[in-house]
C-alpha cells in the first residue's frame, strides 16, 4: 500500500466534509476561543484513536473473530443511523454533557466508524512497513482536517447558520447513501446477497 493510496481512501472516509459538518452542529453559538477548544481536543483523540487502531487492529480482529463483512456492514448501519440523525434534525442534547462540548464529532470524527472499519481492514492486510505508511497517511488526514476546521472558523463569522444547516442536510444525504452503500457491501461480502 503506497502512501497516495492510503491518504485517498482516508480522505474519503474521514476528510473534511464529513468533519465540517460535525463541527458546525457541534459549536453552533460558541466563541471562537470554545471552537478551538473542540477543534484540538477532538484532533488529538482522533489521531491516538486512529493510531491505536493502526497499530492493534490485526490483533483486535483475529482475538474477536470479525470478519471484513460484517465490519462492513455494522459501519454501514451506524452510519446510515447517524446520517438520519443530520437529515431530520434529530440532535440530542444531552442535559449535561460528559465529552465537553465534541459530543456530535464523537461520531463523525474520532468514532467515525466507517474510518475505523477501514482503518482495521487496511491494518489486517499491511505488513510492518505499510503499517508506517497507513499511519502516516493517516495522521496527514486528520492534519488536512484541522486545517479545514480552522478555515471553516473564520467562515462561520461572515456566513450565516441557515446557509451551514443545508450543507448539513445536503451531506447527511449523501452520507445515509454512503451508508447503504457499505451495508449492501457487507451482505455481499458475508455472501448473504448475491453481487449487486
Amino acid at each position: 500500500m503506497s502512501f497516495v493510496e492510503a491518504f485517498s481512501i482516508l480522505v474519503a472516509v474521514v476528510g473534511p466534509p464529513k468533519i465540517l459538518v460535525a463541527f458546525v452542529l457541534d459549536t453552533e453559538g460558541a466563541d471562537a476561543r470554545q471552537r478551538w477548544r473542540v477543534a484540538l481536543s477532538t484532533t488529538g483523540i482522533a489521531l491516538a484513536t486512529g493510531l491505536f487502531v493502526v497499530g492493534a487492529g490485526r490483533l483486535l480482529i483475529q482475538l474477536f473473530h470479525i470478519s471484513g463483512g460484517a465490519l462492513m456492514l455494522a459501519s454501514g448501519v451506524i452510519l446510515f443511523v447517524h446520517a438520519l440523525d443530520l437529515v431530520l434534525g434529530r440532535k440530542q442534547e444531552p442535559q449535561h454533557d460528559p465529552t465537553g462540548g465534541t459530543h456530535e464529532l464523537a461520531t463523525s470524527y474520532y468514532a467515525n466508524p466507517v474510518a475505523i472499519a477501514y482503518l482495521f481492514l487496511m491494518s489486517d492486510t499491511s505488513t510492518a512497513a505499510s503499517t508506517f505508511v497507513l499511519a502516516a497517511a493517516f495522521a496527514a488526514v486528520i492534519a488536512l482536517d484541522l486545517a479545514a476546521i480552522a478555515v471553516l472558523g473564520i467562515l462561520m463569522r461572515y456566513v450565516q447558520m441557515t446557509y451551514a444547516w443545508v450543507l448539513v442536510r445536503v451531506l447527511g444525504v449523501l452520507l445515509a447513501a454512503l451508508g447503504v452503500d457499505l451495508i449492501i457491501t457487507g451482505l455481499e461480502e458475508l455472501h448473504i446477497i448475491g453481487k449487486v
